[in-house]
């Protein structure tokens, strides 16, 4: 038995103890307040033999709550506790009277075994279950509470990495070469054609707006993060020109899905930046979303150089973590690549 077992049936103990000497200590006060006052060994040793009982039960009682504590159906919940609490009442009757008559023997002021046991089974069977109640409601709520701890701590590292990607995002499209290439692409299109020129000004400016914009919660729709992407995209556009080809496949009926937040455009940019414009042709970017039974599938793939071994950076890294932290193992990430032979992410999220 490991020193944490034997803390924990110590303050087990020691609460039921305690409860003893208050409930005894009440009885013995107001048997001298009424005029019918207790013998202090009847008051006090009845209460502890009572109580050590029930020490002795609760670890049964707490298996019994965790072992349960998953069951979803209410009215099968009931039934298991009704006839766990009975059984336990059963028990408790049988151990305080077998505790008396080893205690006490057949002493006048002392009940015996035979007698005690009807008494107990046969007028205190409701306090048995309520007390059996109690315990597993301290134990289902304290359940209910790390659970909830749990989940504030989820939360919290969720939203760090949420503010990680944001910041990663935010870094990459203000690097100083991307701000001067995308400027230049401005500055080009201006004397031809100044309406698209304020078009991409537009998106620039749309791009660092929602970079930057601090109400982004952990996931948003599908429509939300493509829009994100498309302003990116349309940036890229005008500073690759023809270098880069963009096909976009997506199912309307996974437009409202949620994602994290932020999931797509990292991906995007990788594939653009260093799958796409190293090469003098260029490439094509593949966005591809749809239905694969309860899931949906996002597919973002180029055809540009490929890599030998994966790296997996910021981009990567966060959108994998943040995938398992959201979604355990209902999801996944997986990469295919090969030098000559682009770069694919197929990633899987549930609906």
């Amino acid at each position: 038995m490991t020193r944490q077992t034997l803390l924990r049936f110590a303050a087990v103990w020691a609460i039921w103890l305690t409860v003893a000497l208050v409930t005894s200590g009440q009885a013995y006060v107001a048997g001298l307040t009424a005029g019918t006052p207790l013998a202090w060994r009847t008051a006090f040793g009845n209460g502890i033999v009572w109580y050590s009982a029930w020490a002795v039960l609760t670890p049964a009682v707490v298996a019994a709550a965790r072992r349960f504590a998953s069951e979803q159906r209410l009215a099968v919940l009931a039934a298991i506790h009704l006839a766990a609490g009975l059984c336990i009442a059963v028990l408790h009757a049988a151990l305080y009277a077998s505790l008396n008559a080893m205690i006490y023997g057949r002493k006048p002021w002392a009940p015996w075994s035979t007698d005690l046991l009807l008494l107990k089974l046969t007028s205190s069977i409701h306090v048995h279950l309520m007390i059996y109640a109690i315990i597993v409601g301290i134990v289902l709520g304290a359940r209910a509470y790390r659970e909830l701890r749990d989940r504030e701590v989820a939360a919290a590292l969720l939203q760090t990495r949420l503010a990680e990607a944001e910041t990663a995002a935010l870094r990459a499209q203000l690097q100083p070469h991307f701000l001067f290439n995308t400027l230049n692409a401005i500055s080009a299109l201006v004397p031809d054609d100044p309406v698209a020129a304020q078009r991409l000004i537009a998106r620039l400016g749309d791009l660092l707006r929602l970079s930057i914009d601090d109400r982004r919660a952990q996931q948003s729709t599908l429509i939300d993060e493509l829009a994100f992407t498309d302003a990116y995209l349309a940036i890229e556009e005008a500073r690759l020109g023809d270098r880069l080809r963009i096909m976009r496949r997506v199912a309307p009926e996974t437009l409202p899905t949620e994602v994290p937040a932020l999931l797509l455009q990292p991906l995007v940019e990788n594939a653009v930046r260093h799958g796409i414009a190293p090469r003098v042709q260029g490439g094509t970017l593949t966005i591809e979303v749809d239905l694969l039974g309860d899931a949906v599938r996002i597919i973002v793939a180029d055809d540009g150089k490929g890599v030998d071994a994966v790296i997996e950076g910021v981009g990567l890294g966060n959108s994998r973590q943040r995938l398992r932290q959201l979604y355990g193992g209902r999801q996944s990430l997986e990469i295919d690549t090969a030098p000559d032979a682009g770069f694919r992410v197929t990633i899987l999220v549930p609906r």
